[in-house]
């Protein structure tokens, strides 16, 4: 009988042994698999905040891009009186683009800066283009930033990339509704004006008539049921 009872402690004891183990080779996976999921979700969080940042800067520099940066807000827009009438008389033609750019690249800088979860080991490099296609004017904006994955020296140390670099752009065209309809009347003008339009007029003549007999077609045949 107590053979028995020393063979059952004995078992017991190797169970509960080989438990303890699990546990102890387990436990650590499981919390380094939690530690790299929580991490890759807030490198996928600073993506969608960097996108999210520069596209509200480029819209609001778009709308605001004539006035001079000093009185202007970029995340509030015109506020004042003081603001509204500083746009330059020839903004379309001479801008500061370099001084917009500080503006702007200051803003995203403080916005990202103030709401991000996990810092970029080199900063936020931040840049901001203007395009001006006469037509058109187009402004852009790029953000940069690398960041450090889990166990990222441990990957440098076998050979693999221990940072990942994310990069934003985002574009959008400067509103200006004046020189918009300008320009839209000018295009017009050198259409009709140039011999353009009487060229076109013929060439799509012979379709023009083909869809007006298909369209007398149907209404016969209704008129017919």
């Amino acid at each position: 009988m107590s053979k028995r009872f020393l063979k059952q402690d004995f078992v017991k004891k190797q169970c509960r042994g080989a438990v303890t183990v699990e546990y102890a080779v387990i436990f650590p996976i499981i919390i380094v698999c939690i530690f790299i999921i929580i991490h890759i979700g807030m490198l996928y969080y600073q993506h969608c905040l960097m996108q999210t940042v520069a596209s509200k800067c480029v819209r609001s520099m778009a709308l605001l891009w004539g006035y001079d940066p000093d009185e202007i807000n970029i995340e509030t827009g015109i506020t004042d009186r003081n603001a509204y009438v500083s746009e330059a008389l020839y903004w379309q033609l001479i801008t500061d683009k370099n001084k917009r750019g500080e503006k702007a690249a200051q803003a995203v800088l403080n916005e990202l800066m103030s709401k991000s979860v996990i810092k970029p080991s080199g900063g936020f490099d931040v840049e901001m283009t203007y395009n001006n296609y006469i037509i058109f004017k187009k402004i852009g904006l790029c953000i940069r930033a690398d960041y450090v994955l889990p166990f990222g020296d441990l990957l440098e140390l076998v050979g693999l990339p221990g940072r990942t670099r994310m990069e934003v752009y985002s574009e959008t065209m400067v509103h200006d509704t004046q020189d918009f309809i300008q320009n839209t009347d000018y295009l017009l003008q050198i259409y009709e004006e140039s011999g353009a339009r009487n060229w076109v007029e013929e060439k799509v003549e012979p379709l023009l008539n083909s869809l007006k007999n298909i369209k007398k077609y149907f209404k016969l045949q209704e008129n017919g049921q």
